[in-house]
């Protein structure tokens, strides 16, 4: 809404300025059609005409949508392995805050006192942290055996 009125306006004043005959426009921006007019008249090929972006709603359309997805995480191996990446995502936020507040506290006895140190080291550790979280997630991704096999045992 915001690029038509924008757009509406800019040629409104270009009309003004150029000396045309101005006309009414409330016809066009009184129906209830929200067009959207780019500042540059096209999007470039590289945004939303990516291979993986065309056609996506057809796409979630025919696998199902939501109903599908739904019932995907509803298997129990699914739902299993949903629940481990939600615990692990608890876990990308949870454990960095604790390092970086634990040390941030507990510098200041290992003889760092200025403040901007003290953040330089705990953010450093923070992102240990976030590394750490990451490659104990790969592991036990990769440690658990697929349902293929588990069926045949």
């Amino acid at each position: 809404f915001f690029f038509s009125l924008c757009a509406t306006r800019a040629r409104r004043l270009l009309r003004m300025s150029t000396g045309e005959a101005s006309r009414d426009d409330d016809a066009t921006t009184s129906s209830s059609e929200i067009t959207f007019d780019p500042p540059l008249g096209k999007f470039p090929p590289w945004s939303f005409q990516h291979p993986v972006l065309v056609g996506a709603s057809a796409r979630w359309r025919a696998g199902g949508g939501s109903a599908g997805l739904i019932a995907l995480l509803k298997d129990g191996e699914n739902i299993k392995a949903f629940r481990t990446l939600v615990r692990f995502t608890g876990l990308m936020v949870a454990v960095p805050l604790g390092v970086m507040g634990g040390c941030y506290a507990l510098l200041p006895s290992a003889g760092v006192h200025r403040h901007t140190d003290r953040v330089l080291y705990a953010g450093i550790a923070a992102i240990v942290a976030v590394q750490a979280v990451v490659v104990a997630y790969l592991v036990l991704a990769f440690a658990e055996t697929p349902p293929a096999q588990k069926k045949n045992q």
